[in-house]
């Protein structure tokens, strides 16, 4: 009677684990066909990386139509701007097109950007324009709309700062009303309110008045970073070139800044994202 029990017991044993093994099978299946089916669908739509991709090309394509626009040397030829940004436009739907992604993307006007990191009013305010140089051969800056230019409390600032976070040279802008006031590490001085003011740092004049800004001297022999603080102070066009330590060459220039709208559609998924584009 004991044998019979004991075998009665084991083959309920054995049923229970045949019947654990279905239910995890089952929902080891599930799962595969569920990450295949996701997998799929993610084939489809678009990552992070082509949207950063997208936002590249615009950005690449806006600073070639911009050159293309100016490239006679006289005034921003509007028409030639708008059909390289067309043209440039109905590559990329073609582009995507096979892969079911509809693309567009509209610009707003250029306008005269601020000395903020992405050019916008609400950018960033302090920021490296440019690191490891070792030596600068040319930088301007130039404020088209003085009025535009903040009072003491919040002046515009150009730093050089070495290595070690020392501040070896620095400029600031202000406008207090009825001058313009340039304070270098050097020298102060006030210029006669103007509605347009210009900086020549390495050639040494502010308009067209001698001052001693010393950058060459104070940057000598040194490694060092050049920074924009409180930029959203200040709206106008910069211009810097040189060599990095590396012996490399370098050149960043800000003329305009315009906002571009992206509209992406994939399935159900829509994505409408404004971009700010500086050019050059």
């Amino acid at each position: 009677m004991k044998k019979l029990d004991d075998s009665g017991q084991m083959l309920l044993l054995a049923a229970f684990a045949i019947a654990f093994m279905i239910v995890v099978l089952t929902i080891m299946l599930n799962n595969l066909i569920y990450a295949s089916n996701v997998a799929s669908e993610s084939g489809d739509e678009l990552n992070y990386y082509e949207i950063s991709n997208i936002v590249q090309l615009i950005d690449e394509a806006t600073s070639a139509a911009y050159y293309n626009a100016t490239s006679d040397g006289g005034s921003f030829n509007n028409a030639a701007f708008s059909n390289y940004m067309n043209t440039f436009q109905q590559e990329m739907a073609i582009l995507y097109a096979h892969k079911g992604i509809s693309f567009s993307f509209e610009n707003s006007t250029f306008n005269d950007a601020y000395f903020t990191q992405n050019g916008l009013e609400s950018g960033r305010d302090n920021w490296i324009v440019i690191n490891n140089v070792k030596q600068v051969n040319n930088f301007t800056i130039e404020i088209p709309d003085t009025s535009k230019l903040a009072n003491a409390s919040s002046q515009f600032e150009v730093k050089a700062i070495n290595q070690s976070g020392s501040t070896i040279w620095y400029m600031k802008l202000y406008n207090d009303s009825t001058s313009i006031n340039v304070i270098s590490i050097d020298q102060n001085n006030s210029i006669a309110l103007v509605p347009y003011f210009f900086v020549d740092i390495m050639n040494n004049k502010v308009a067209d008045t001698a001052f001693n800004f010393n950058f060459t001297s104070r940057t000598s022999n040194e490694t060092y970073r050049i920074e924009y603080y409180n930029g959203s102070s200040a709206v106008g066009l910069y211009s810097i070139s040189g060599n990095l330590v590396t012996n490399e060459t370098f050149e960043s220039e800000r003329y305009k800044v315009i906002n571009t709208t992206i509209n992406i559609a994939s399935g159900e998924n829509k994505i409408s994202v404004s971009v700010p584009v500086t050019v050059p």
